[in-house]
C-alpha cells in the first residue's frame, strides 16, 4: 500500500474505534435493562431507618462500654461520661482579630475553628467538619489520646472545669482524678495572626512518683481529627499530611492512607518531626512542638482521620506538675502568613515536588512578582494581565526566532511544493530533497518547535501557581468575575444539568474558556503554515485542537483562563508585527560535497525506478525495461571508477 491508502486506512480505523466506543457506552447507559427495586412503602422506610439508627446506637453503645469497663479497672476515680449534655451551656469561645474558637467542655476540645479572612473580615472559613453525633462520641480536634493502658482517649468524653481569661484571649480547661491526677489544657491567642499556644499539664496527686509512657512509647499525643473542612476539597492541590524532619519536607497525600491487607486503619508514625502538618488547596493546619524527642501519629482512612504530636516518655514526681507546650498554626497557606508563625513553615508551600525543585522555585518568583503587581494595583486580574505581559517579553527572544523560522518556512513554500510534485513517488527522496533545500537556503525545520519547547517549562510553572495560589481565592477581576480560583459562571444554565455525558459541565455559561478558543483558532489563521508540508488531516486537527482545548478548560479557574487568553492574544500582536524580508534567506547554492559511491549509487537505482515505472506506464516491452536496467546499473558503477 502507498501512504495515501495507508493515511486513509489509520483514519478509518480510527474512527470506526471512536464510533465503537459511543455505540457501546451508550447501550449501557440506555438500552441495557436493569432491574427494578421494589419501592418500600413509608412505614417500611422508616422502620427501616429505625432500625439502622438504633443498630448504630447500640453499637456504640457496647464500644463505649467496652471502653469504660477497661478504664473502670485501671482507672477507677475516673468521673463518669456525663449524660447531661446541653451544648449551650458546655461551649466556650475565646477571639481576637485572626480567629474565632469555640471550645466543648467535653474533652476540653476545639468545636469550631473560624478563620477571619480578608480586610475588614470580608470572608471566614470554618475548619472543623461538623459532627452529627453528641458530643460524648464525637471526636473533635485538640483532643489527648494516653498510650497508658485503659486510659487512651478516655478523657475526651468527660466534662473538664472551665476558667476564661478576662481578656477573652485564653482558657483553662481542667479535670480531676482523684486520688490520681490532674490534667489541665491551657489556650491563648498570640500577637501573631492564626497561631494558638497550646500547652498541657499532668499533676500526679499520687504519693509515689508516675511513669508515664514506656521507652519508645509516647505519654500522649495532643491530635487534630477527624479531617479539615475549607471548601476547597476539589480545588488546587489535592489535601497531603507534610511534615519537616531533618531539614526535608515531606508529605503523603490522604488519599493514599487505605487500610492494609488485615483489614486494620492506616498508621504512620514518625521521629522528631519539626513540625506536623495537613494542607489542604488553601488552608494549613500545623502542630509545632515546643520540646524535643517527640513523634508524629496519623491513622484512619482518606476521608476520616486523626494525625498529631507525642510527648515523649516522662516521670513525674508525686505532686510535682509535667508541662508540655505546642504552637499551632491555623490559617491559610499564604506566604505572609505562613512565615509569621515560624521560621520554617514557609517551606510547606510548594507547587512541584522533588525532583522538580527547581520549577517550584520559579514557581513562587512568579508569584512574589504577581505580589508585587498587586501591591500597587490591588486587582489579582491586572496582575495577572500585567505578569502575562512580563513573560512574554522575557521570552520574546525565543519566540521572534520561532515566528521567523515558521515566516522562512512559509516563504520556501512554492519550491518545496515543486519538489513534492517531482518526487511525488518516492517519499524517501522527497525528504531527502527538502532536508538539502533546508540547508542550503539557511532554515532550520526545527526553529519554529524548540524554542516554543524552551517556554514550557515557564508555562507549566505559570499555570501551576495559577491554580494553587491562595492569594486568587476569592479575588474579583470585574463584572461577573468574582473568584479568579474558580470558573467564571456568568450565568446559571440549570436545564443542561441533566443533559448525558456534559451536563455537569456546562451547568454553568463560561465566558472566558469560549474567548480563549476563539483566539486560538484566529491565531492559527494569522500564523505562518508551511505550505506542503500541512496535509488536510493536519490542518483538521489545528482547527480541532482550540474546541478540546476549551473544553479541556472550561471548569477551571478563571485567573488561568485568563492568563491564556491574554497570552494568546499577545502572540496575535507579535506575529502581526514580525517581518521577515526576502534578504534574510541565504541565496540558493549548489551543494559542493562529494557523494559517497554507495550513496550515489542509492540515488541513482532510486531514479532507476522511477524511470522503469514511468516506461511501464508507456507501454515499453520487458525485454527494453531489462535492457535498460542492465544498461544503467552498469553505467552507475563504472562512473565512479571513470571519476
Amino acid at each position: 500500500m502507498d501512504d495515501r491508502n495507508d493515511k486513509d486506512m489509520m483514519r478509518n480505523q480510527m474512527i470506526a474505534i471512536v464510533l465503537m466506543t459511543l455505540l457501546f457506552v451508550a447501550w449501557f447507559k440506555y438500552f441495557v435493562p436493569t432491574a427494578q427495586p421494589v419501592k418500600p412503602s413509608p412505614a417500611t422506610k422508616q422502620a427501616a431507618s429505625k432500625a439502622a439508627e438504633k443498630k448504630n446506637q447500640a453499637e456504640t453503645s457496647r464500644a463505649l462500654e467496652k471502653k469504660t469497663d477497661a478504664v473502670e479497672q485501671t482507672w477507677p476515680t475516673l468521673p463518669p461520661v456525663p449524660e447531661d449534655l446541653d451544648p449551650a451551656t458546655d461551649e466556650i469561645a475565646i477571639s481576637n482579630d485572626s480567629l474565632e474558637l469555640v471550645f466543648t467542655r467535653i474533652g476540653g476540645r476545639l468545636k469550631q475553628a473560624r478563620l477571619i479572612l480578608g480586610k475588614g473580615a470580608e470572608s471566614s472559613v470554618q475548619l472543623v467538619p461538623p459532627e452529627t453525633q453528641a458530643d460524648t462520641a464525637a471526636v473533635y480536634p485538640m483532643g489527648l489520646r494516653f498510650s497508658e493502658p485503659g486510659l487512651g482517649d478516655a478523657l475526651d468524653r468527660r466534662r473538664f472545669e472551665v476558667e476564661l481569661d478576662p481578656s477573652g484571649l485564653a482558657l483553662v480547661f481542667s479535670l480531676t482524678i482523684p486520688e490520681k491526677a490532674i490534667v489541665r489544657k491551657r489556650f491563648s491567642l498570640e500577637d501573631k495572626h492564626f497561631v494558638l499556644q497550646a500547652q498541657v499539664e499532668y499533676e500526679n496527686l499520687e504519693p509515689q512518683s508516675r511513669i508515664m509512657g514506656m521507652d519508645q512509647t509516647p505519654a500522649y499525643y495532643l491530635n487534630w481529627g477527624p479531617n479539615i473542612q475549607s471548601g476547597d476539597e476539589a480545588l488546587g492541590l489535592k489535601q497531603s499530611l507534610m511534615w519537616r524532619a531533618a531539614g526535608q519536607v515531606n508529605e503523603l497525600a490522604t488519599a493514599s492512607m487505605s487500610p492494609g491487607q488485615d483489614g486494620e486503619d492506616f498508621v504512620k508514625t514518625l521521629a522528631n518531626p519539626d513540625w506536623w502538618a495537613i494542607r489542604s488547596a488553601y488552608f494549613v493546619v500545623a502542630f509545632k512542638p515546643e520540646f524535643g524527642a517527640t513523634q508524629g501519629w496519623a491513622s484512619g482512612g482518606p476521608k476520616h482521620f486523626r494525625f498529631g504530636l507525642a510527648t515523649p516518655r516522662f516521670e513525674v514526681a508525686s505532686q510535682a506538675v509535667q508541662t508540655n507546650s505546642f504552637q499551632v498554626y491555623l490559617g491559610p497557606s499564604e506566604q505572609g502568613s505562613l512565615a509569621q508563625a515560624w521560621d520554617t513553615l514557609p517551606s510547606i508551600l510548594r507547587f512541584f515536588s522533588p525532583p522538580w525543585g527547581f520549577m517550584d522555585s520559579f514557581a513562587k518568583l512568579l508569584l512574589r512578582i504577581l505580589n508585587w503587581f498587586h501591591a500597587f494595583i490591588p486587582n489579582y486580574g491586572i496582575g495577572i494581565i500585567l505578569l502575562t505581559i512580563l513573560v512574554r517579553l522575557g521570552m520574546y527572544p525565543l519566540t521572534l526566532k520561532s515566528m521567523k523560522s515558521m515566516k522562512k518556512m512559509q516563504m520556501l513554500g512554492p519550491e518545496m511544493e515543486e519538489i513534492k510534485t517531482k518526487y511525488a513517488e518516492d517519499s524517501q527522496e522527497m525528504n531527502k530533497r527538502i532536508m538539502e533545500l533546508y540547508r542550503e537556503r539557511g532554515v532550520n525545520p526545527v526553529g519554529g518547535c524548540l524554542p516554543m519547547m524552551l517556554q514550557m517549562p515557564v508555562f507549566i510553572a505559570l499555570y501551576r501557581m495559577l491554580w494553587c495560589a491562595y492569594e486568587l481565592r476569592g479575588a474579583p477581576f470585574f463584572g461577573w468575575m468574582t473568584d479568579l480560583s474558580q470558573a467564571d459562571k456568568m450565568f446559571h444554565m440549570p436545564w443542561m444539568k441533566d443533559v448525558p455525558f456534559i451536563g455537569g459541565t456546562f451547568e454553568y455559561f463560561n465566558l472566558l474558556p469560549i474567548l480563549m478558543g476563539v483566539a486560538m483558532l484566529l491565531s492559527q489563521k494569522v500564523m505562518p503554515t508551511t505550505g506542503p508540508m500541512q496535509n488536510p488531516q493536519q490542518k483538521m486537527m489545528m482547527n480541532i485542537m482550540p474546541v478540546f482545548f476549551s473544553f479541556i478548560c472550561y471548569k477551571m479557574a478563571s485567573g488561568l483562563n485568563l492568563y491564556i487568553l491574554t497570552s494568546t492574544i499577545l502572540g496575535m500582536v507579535q506575529q502581526r508585527f514580525t517581518r521577515v524580508n526576502e534578504a534574510e534567506l541565504k541565496e540558493k547554492k549548489p551543494l559542493l560535497k562529494r557523494q559517497h559511491f554507495y550513496t550515489a549509487a542509492q540515488s541513482r537505482k532510486r531514479q532507476m525506478t522511477r524511470e522503469a515505472k514511468k516506461e511501464k506506464k508507456a507501454g515499453t516491452g520487458p525485454a527494453v525495461a531489462e535492457e535498460t536496467w542492465l544498461t544503467k546499473i552498469r553505467d552507475t558503477i563504472k562512473r565512479p571508477f571513470d571519476e
